[in-house]
């Protein structure tokens, strides 16, 4: 049984545990929510196992605008991940914050094509004022 933020943490980001184990963390945060949980949620979506990085996604969303700056700290930083873009565009897609859906119109059109990690950056950039 998960104890604490840190704990699940440390379970997260342990790839050599199963997928379930780790899911179970990604719960624990999203039912306890911190800005170092939001964190670790946002580089889940960056994970080599498709579910593990799913489910954060999951969660963030309906986390929503809480978790929000986290996702776009991440988004604005140089060379963000394919992995990292598709998962925001889950996130964002299903954000339980119609706010989040609504002024994010912009960010989802940079998320995806050629130039993509660099308009993604600049965009989510952009919005990260907006939801400080």
């Amino acid at each position: 049984m998960i104890e604490s933020t840190e704990q699940a943490i440390s379970i997260l980001q342990n790839t050599k545990l199963g997928e379930l184990e780790r899911e179970d963390a990604i719960h624990y945060l999203q039912q306890n929510p911190s800005a170092e949980g939001n964190q670790a949620l946002v580089a889940g979506l960056d994970d080599d196992d498709y579910g593990v990085g799913w489910a954060s996604g999951s969660a963030l969303a309906q986390l929503g605008e809480p978790a929000f700056p986290s996702l776009l700290k991440a988004l604005s930083q140089p060379g963000n991940s394919i992995r990292l873009r598709r998962g925001a565009r889950h996130v964002i897609h299903y954000n339980s914050s119609t706010k989040v859906r609504h002024q994010s119109e912009k960010l989802m059109k940079a998320l995806k094509g050629q130039g993509a990690a660099s308009s993604t950056e600049v965009e989510a950039h952009k919005l990260l004022s907006q939801f400080k």
